[in-house]
């Protein structure tokens, strides 16, 4: 017994010595001293994108931690986001593991949180063939302008202070679920619409985000160590909330199918996913659940965020609102209450406005996590297989070897012989990401944001309430929100 248990011993030893010896002949990335067991944790603040970007500005553009046990590499430059994904966008296309991630999206039956494979191909497909398209995106306008009068309905009969976040998220909120499943959940005031369901969507909807913001130790350690977790029954349990939600939603959505003249998403995405067979079946639920879960989450707060930002950004530096406005009587016919989609290509400067507030203030500071699937070699350094990988957008966004002041909201450097877009080509602005795993509604976020702050500023001038101090501190959460809402007064 005692040489079995020797040999056991051994063996561990030389196994561990192993491991180190072939992990120091690595060529890592510059990396700070950590701590065992939680290894560079510590160095994260609340605000995790400005924690690492003064790293960046430490040990350089690319940099090396071990968040708990898992190896993670930070880049926070153009070139550096170049390289992880363009160059070697292959390599890096998979994800980290989320333990949200991984229980509402069905044990990976959704797009954002699944590492890759056949089934998320066919996802991306679906997404670019069929729910994103031009057409797809143009039957659904009807909405967007419905809502945008409400809003400015809203606007006109409310006297005093304005809080500009509830309005913003009211819209965006009707706007994905009339595309998505043809519901509408939220009066103009806030108040609820067919309250039991429409109470219910925005408990699990809260409580989601709320745990989704909770420290997860299963996200810091190997797979056979998950099951420490304490959050996991926690998740299961809201899980178990929201699915009984969304299997209603699914549900009531087959019974009206032919009730609609125009398909929504989920009506394409149950018949993309039909099949005869009783697993395909349930696994086609689960996709299509898992799917609008994603693209309700991904398709709100971040426009709203952004716009809010925008106004917020405009107010603080009035001669940018002058311009604005400028504009918006230069190109928009005065006989319309509202601007419409097909004005959205004239406004230059309005544009330029999304571009630099984008810069400043990303939606989502570091994007999702990617995940490197084979060995590599980025900027000759050696990148290990199963590598966390974070894209700073927010230091990218503010790095002056790149922008000349760059914390001074200016959308002029935007104009002139400027080329720089948002869809991903241009990597010193990548607020939706860029490659494979690029934001597959980017064309839907981006016209949402250009309509409501047009419609904005062009039916409104408004004012900063006197007295009040207004920063551009950030708060923390899934989506990058100002710490303040924002509260303002029409003139």
């Amino acid at each position: 017994m005692a040489t079995i248990f020797a040999g056991v011993l051994v063996f561990l030893v030389l196994f561990v010595l192993t491991k180190r010896l072939s992990f120091t002949r690595q060529r890592l990335p510059p990396s700070p001293l950590s701590l065992p067991l939680i290894g560079h944790l510590h160095l994260l603040a609340r605000m995790a994108h400005q924690s690492l970007q003064v790293l960046s500005n430490k040990y350089g553009p690319i940099l090396y931690l071990k968040l708990g046990m898992v190896p993670t590499i930070v880049v926070s430059s153009p070139d550096m986001a170049r390289e992880i994904l363009k160059t070697h966008d292959a390599k890096f296309s998979s994800r980290p593991y989320f333990l949200v991630g991984e229980y509402f999206s069905y044990g990976y039956c959704g797009m954002g949180f699944t590492p890759g494979g056949e089934h998320w191909k066919n996802l991306r497909k679906l997404c670019a063939t069929e729910l994103f398209t031009i057409n797809r995106i143009d039957s659904f306008e009807w909405v967007r302008k419905e809502e945008i009068s409400r809003m400015i309905s809203t606007i006109e009969n409310t006297n005093g202070v304005i809080n500009i976040r509830n309005l913003l998220i009211t819209y965006g909120f009707n706007v994905m679920t009339e595309t998505v499943m043809s519901k509408r959940f939220f009066c103009e005031n806030g108040a609820l619409l067919d309250a039991d369901q429409a109470r219910e969507f925005k408990k699990v909807s809260i409580e989601t985000v709320e745990m989704a913001l909770k420290f997860h130790i299963s996200e810091f350690v190997p797979s056979y160590l998950r099951w420490i977790d304490w959050n996991i029954p926690k998740v299961k349990i809201l899980q178990a909330k929201s699915d009984k939600f969304m299997q209603q939603i699914v549900q009531e959505h087959k019974r009206s199918k032919n009730s609609r003249k125009t398909k929504d998403f989920m009506d394409v995405m149950l018949e993309s996913f039909t099949d005869s067979s009783n697993k395909q079946s349930f696994k086609a639920e689960n996709t299509v659940k898992a799917l609008t879960m994603e693209l309700l989450a991904g398709g709100t707060d971040t426009s709203a965020s952004s716009i809010e930002w925008a106004l917020m950004e405009l107010l603080l530096n009035p001669h940018t609102m002058v311009k604005a406005r400028e504009e918006l009587v230069k190109f928009v016919d005065l006989t319309n209450s509202t601007v419409n989609e097909g004005d959205l290509p004239k406004l230059t400067y309005l544009n330029a406005v999304i571009k630099e507030t984008m810069r400043l203030h990303p939606p989502a500071p570091l994007l999702v996590p990617h995940k490197s699937t084979v060995e590599c070699k980025i900027a000759g350094f050696d990148i290990p297989k199963g590598t966390t990988t974070i894209v700073n957008l927010y230091a990218i966004g503010r790095d002056p070897n790149v922008w000349e002041n760059p914390t001074k909201f200016c959308p002029e450097r935007f104009l002139g012989d400027s080329r720089i877009d948002v869809k991903g080509q241009n990597f010193e602005l990548i607020p939706f990401g860029s490659g494979r795993r690029t934001c597959p509604g980017m064309i839907l976020g981006l016209r949402n944001v250009q309509l409501v702050l047009a419609n904005l500023i062009h039916r409104f001038e408004w004012a900063l309430i006197p007295g009040r101090e207004y920063g551009v501190e950030e708060t923390t959460g899934t989506v990058n929100w100002a710490k303040t809402p924002l509260e303002v007064l029409k003139r």
